[in-house]
């Protein structure tokens, strides 16, 4: 069809994305990094492949130390062995039960959701070649509504599209994605970003304020001068995981750690995106400016090595410390919840007195006929 020759005209790179035309400044850095970077990635690769060649059983990452495999992580999983590795330390093999997806995928969804989701399918991704037909978007949608039945706490959220896109273009299957997807919320403990009132996000956009003050303390005081909040600029970023932020292979870098390493991983890329653009945002000089650049700090971390050095060599950060202030954020964020749901009562209660006095005021006076006389008491004037 159209679709598909349309697909076939235009040039793609190697992940499936269309090249940004001849002359595009962020397209042509991109570039001169990939070439600059070959060699190391060829280094990499070698290595890699040695310590695969030690494994107990094929595609068994599990059976590595956790040190090592920690390490062989940051410095990124070859393109090829992508998929086996986030299976392997996603605990997607345990997880998986064979024709569960199917069940989970013919399952009647509520229209509500079902419209959600059909909402976001042109939205994802829409430069990937494998979104612009009517195929890959039947996926993508697939796999959505098996998730939302087999979640119905979360049902469907907008940013679950995007990364399920990059689950399927790394997969290349509706049923290995399904799985990666249900693993991955799991590990992360991120279900409380997508379900009703968004508690945990919130609660941890107060947790990165704290810990913006004391790693990047420049950022954190013209964001506090300007009266910027987190929550307008990095709530996108935790709810796809940087699957629409950042450029696709640094957002690969990232979910090499982030599988295994867990939820701090969006901490460490958060602050190191504010470190690597902290000239730029001390330039801003307003509210406006943060927002109208805001978007473009982690759309411009083509440099990958350089953003994961700058994530996790220059910003340490304990587990510990992140889940004690995430706990005290949780609690800020219930109680502003309640006192909401009071205010919320009260108001209600407020409307519902207002409307009885209205309708007392429209009653038609009393007359002789229907008024009898109540005896009143002397003042003590009138009595003297």
């Amino acid at each position: 069809g159209l679709e598909r020759a349309l697909a076939q005209a235009e040039e793609f790179d190697v992940f499936g994305f269309a090249v940004p035309p001849a002359g595009d400044a962020l397209g042509e850095s991109g570039k001169a990094y990939a070439l600059w970077f070959e060699a190391k990635a060829l280094r990499r690769l070698r290595r890699f492949e040695a310590r695969r060649r030690k494994l107990k059983s094929p595609g068994d990452w599990t059976s590595v130390p956790k040190s090592a495999l920690k390490a062989l992580l940051r410095k990124g999983v070859p393109p090829e062995h992508r998929g086996e590795v986030w299976w392997s330390v996603l605990g997607c093999q345990q997880q998986h039960v064979p024709g569960a997806y199917q069940q989970y995928l013919d399952q009647v969804l509520n229209p509500k959701t079902c419209e959600e989701i059909e909402r976001d399918l042109l939205r994802t991704f829409p430069n990937h070649r494998k979104f612009r037909c009517a195929a890959g978007r039947g996926e993508l949608r697939n796999v959505l509504r098996a998730f939302a039945n087999h979640s119905p706490r979360i049902l469907y959220c907008q940013g679950l599209n995007f990364i399920t896109g990059l689950l399927l273009v790394v997969f290349q299957s509706e049923e290995r994605a399904f799985w990666a997807l249900v693993c991955a919320v799991e590990r992360l403990g991120v279900e409380g970003y997508y379900s009703e009132g968004m508690t945990l996000l919130r609660a941890d956009m107060q947790v990165l304020g704290t810990f913006l003050e004391r790693k990047c303390p420049k950022v954190a005081q013209e964001f506090k001068k300007h009266q910027v909040e987190l929550l307008s600029i990095c709530s996108e970023w935790y709810i796809t995981w940087f699957a629409k932020s950042l450029p696709f292979y640094s957002v690969l870098r990232v979910w090499d750690t982030l599988f295994f390493e867990g939820f701090k991983v969006l901490f460490r890329v958060a602050m190191g995106v504010f470190k690597r653009a902290e000239t730029e945002v001390l330039q801003c000089g307003s509210f406006d400016s943060v927002m109208q650049r805001a978007k473009q700090w982690p759309r411009c971390m083509v440099e990958h090595n350089e953003l994961l050095k700058a994530s996790f060599v220059s910003l340490p950060l304990k587990r510990r410390e992140l889940l004690l202030a995430r706990d005290e954020a949780l609690c800020r964020v219930e109680q502003e919840d309640e006192e909401h749901k009071r205010r919320l009562r009260r108001a209600a209660s407020e409307r519902s007195d207002k409307s009885a006095a209205s309708a007392l005021s429209s009653l038609p006076p009393p007359t002789r006929t229907n008024t009898t006389p109540t005896a009143t008491r002397p003042s003590a004037k009138t009595s003297l």
